[in-house]
């Protein structure tokens, strides 16, 4: 008997993955609902947070997000008061992203359903099995990096 080819392809590493992204989307929204905030939203008041205020170039290096998803993602967070941008006083050509202390505490807020969000993507798993998982998903991520259309580049 032959496996048919959609069958197969949707065994392959890349499949499997679209789809837990996919999958991890879904539980994202479900679980932040009440904050009406999406993973890249979230993933950006996580890294403005931990770098300060940034350029959107800085800001799409360090979460591998190309130019034109930062600037809608920024242009959302700043319609709701989330984040604030200003003029860069060392290069007028770009925007400074600052979070607003209302982002800080919306942030801190959603980060318990965010955990949430980790555990029902990993409950199929045991402890040890979660630990191999995201070791190996780092790995294939840090090792693969330059193939990505917008590689991490580490800030600084």
């Amino acid at each position: 008997m032959t496996t048919a080819p959609f069958t197969s392809a949707s065994r392959f590493p890349g499949s499997l993955l679209r789809r837990c992204h996919q999958i991890s989307v879904a539980i994202f929204l479900r679980k932040c609902e009440a904050y009406q905030l999406t993973q890249l939203q979230y993933i950006l008041l996580c890294a403005l947070e931990e770098l300060g205020p940034s350029d959107q170039i800085t800001l799409g290096g360090h979460t591998a997000l190309d130019r034109n998803t930062v600037a809608v993602v920024i242009r959302k967070l700043e319609e709701r008061g989330l984040i604030a941008r200003r003029r860069n006083p060392e290069d007028r050509r770009s925007m400074l992203v600052t979070l607003t202390e209302e982002g800080q505490r919306l942030r801190h807020t959603a980060e318990p359903s965010v955990d949430e969000v980790q555990e029902e993507i990993m409950a199929p798993l045991s402890e040890a099995e979660r630990e191999t998982l995201c070791r190996l998903l780092q790995r294939i991520a840090d090792e693969n990096n330059h193939l990505s259309r917008v590689p991490v580049r580490q800030a600084g």
